[in-house]
């Protein structure tokens, strides 16, 4: 079945990995009546092959392989340079909390659970594409600064320390949103319409596990992100850090 009539964004290169053909085969058909180029690959050996030698805009990523899971895949991808950045959503056939906490914790943007209708994947491959390109500066600050953090909103670039630092989209639109928001509370619901987006169906939980992620790689500058019980999270200038300490 194609699907003729949803809203589509820019064309992408998608990169589909999955070892089920006939799913590769369904997938890569709706992706390009939608206008997008496909690639494929059924393992993840192929899979980090393709994705450093074609540089896609995004990957479609099977859990569940023989040989080389999409979890190490995932995270392959997320310890090399050139390949860091690259949205990842997630398939998978297994819906339990933990191992949709396991799929985000490796550097996934998003995750969906099979069975899934072509309608849903292209909303989230639409969505993550919208996330992508949608920091424009428009006439606001290009750049935030919280201490030793640093965001280029124009350039999707983050610096700790005056290092650059390697952050998932989703991971990205957090810490732009906490910074632009420094000293309010943000709530999990807030979090979600920001870096997920609308339209997109995710637990609170998701949030938390992006969040952690988060802290790690602003490390030593894990606490000016805090957690407000019941409600969300908040970030602050490492003064206030201090002070509450």
């Amino acid at each position: 079945m194609s699907l003729k009539s949803t809203t589509t964004t820019t064309p992408l290169t998608i990169l589909v990995v999955d070892d089920e053909p006939d799913l590769v085969e369904l997938i890569s058909y709706n992706l390009e009546q939608q206008g997008h180029t496909v690639i494929s690959a059924g393992n993840g050996v192929e899979a980090l092959r393709l994705a450093k030698s074609r540089q896609p805009d995004l990957v479609v990523l099977d859990v569940m392989m023989p040989e080389l899971s999409g979890i190490e895949v995932a995270r392959r991808l997320r310890s090399q340079t050139e390949t860091a950045s690259l949205p990842i959503i997630m398939l998978t056939a297994k819906s339990d909390e933990a191992h949709e906490l396991e799929g985000l914790g490796s550097g996934a943007d998003d995750y969906i659970t099979k069975p899934f209708s072509m309608q849903v994947l292209l909303a989230r491959i639409n969505a993550m594409a919208r996330r992508t390109s949608g920091s424009g500066a428009g006439g606001r600050e290009t750049l935030i600064n919280l201490g030793e953090v640093s965001i280029d909103l124009e350039e999707h670039q983050v610096s700790v320390d005056g290092r650059p630092i390697s952050l998932t989209i989703t991971e990205f639109r957090l810490l732009a949103t906490l910074f632009a928001n420094e000293g309010k509370v943000m709530t999990r619901p807030a979090l979600i319409s920001s870096a997920i987006g609308p339209g997109v169906t995710v637990t609170e939980r998701t949030i938390d596990v992006h969040v952690t992620a988060l802290r790690k790689k602003i490390a030593p500058h894990s606490a000016m992100i805090s957690t407000v019980r019941g409600v969300g999270y908040r970030a602050d200038a490492p003064q206030r850090v201090e002070q509450d300490a």
